[in-house]
């Protein structure tokens, strides 16, 4: 029974800014770990940006800056581009495995191609911890088409189908729930990720301060 994904809107510090950490978004994903940050490999993915490589080096320098400054050590951060070099062996000897945001249906099409999805999906079963960014956090639902639902094809907005529910990320707090979907919605905002695990969710909140609006 697995319990260590954790989806995030916009990574672990509000704005983008290192001396504004989401203290219960980190707390919640160090919990998840079995060992301390400085001791914790990471596979980090930003291929969902990959097709504007200005931005993936500008999201992917912000994510990674975030996790050093939660503790995690340089060489224990390993970037990979999926390309299905990596067998389910290899990425099974990573604490972590962390989707960035970018473009949600490259992504899942990176991750079809590649066979990517079984390792991952084993990887989540195995109790490892899953992380997602935007559209890394998109891409753990079963349908990411969230405003074209009912017209998608199911292939080419398949996810992972981690989450029991939808959700739309970017969203500014307060902004309510949907209630057209056949199962629950959440309305995600920077200062928030959602912990789920085998048989549920939880909507995890670090209130913002007023020094920082």
């Amino acid at each position: 029974m697995w319990s260590n994904v954790l989806l995030t809107d916009a990574g672990f510090y509000y704005d983008n800014e290192l001396d504004k950490p989401l203290t219960a978004l980190i707390q919640r994903f160090e919990s998840m770990l079995e060992k301390p940050f400085n001791e914790t490999k990471i596979l980090f993915i930003p291929t969902a940006a990959m097709q504007d490589k200005d931005k993936a080096t500008e999201i992917s320098d912000r994510l990674q800056n975030e996790l050093l400054q939660m503790g995690i050590l340089p060489d224990n951060i390993t970037t990979h581009d999926i390309d299905g070099s990596l067998t389910e062996h290899d990425v099974m000897t990573f604490d972590v495995v962390y989707f960035t945001g970018g473009n949600t249906p490259y992504l899942a099409k990176r991750v079809r191609e590649a066979a990517f999805d079984e390792i991952v999906r084993k990887f989540v079963y195995a109790n490892k911890v899953y992380v997602g960014m935007s559209a890394g956090s998109y891409l753990a639902m079963t349908n990411f088409n969230v405003d074209g639902l009912k017209e998608s094809s199911p292939m080419d907005f398949a996810g992972l189908g981690l989450i029991n529910a939808y959700f739309t990320v970017h969203c500014e707090p307060g902004t309510p729930n949907r209630a057209d979907f056949p199962l629950p919605h959440i309305s995600l905002s920077t200062n928030q990720a959602i912990a789920v695990r085998w048989n549920g969710y939880e909507v995890i909140t670090e209130p913002i301060k007023e020094s920082w609006v």
